[in-house]
């Protein structure tokens, strides 16, 4: 079977706002020595809508605490006001 990917995401505004809270934290050098990838490649996924990859993804939303439904979902009603918790969070 040959699958059909049309998969076409705008990553764009995924990554302004994974930039937007590494710079209240951090620079992209020191993440880039965390998550164990150049901090070109970080530039890329902040700047220019590059897709990472789903370990790095997750490890950048996590790290910065993004979250990324409004993006995913852009016409989904919300309930702001319930946050679910990471897993393994048993606090």
């Amino acid at each position: 079977d040959k699958k059909i990917n049309n998969f076409d995401f705008d990553f764009m505004p995924i990554g302004q706002a994974i930039k937007k809270a590494r710079e209240q934290e951090s620079n992209q050098r020191t993440v880039s020595g965390i998550v164990d990838y150049s901090a070109r490649h970080i530039q890329s996924v902040e700047n220019e809508g590059q897709h990472p990859s789903f370990e790095l993804f997750i490890q950048l939303i996590t790290m910065f605490d993004v979250s990324v439904d409004e993006y995913i979902f852009p016409n989904k009603k919300t309930n702001k006001k319930f946050r679910p918790q990471a897993f393994g969070n048993t606090a």
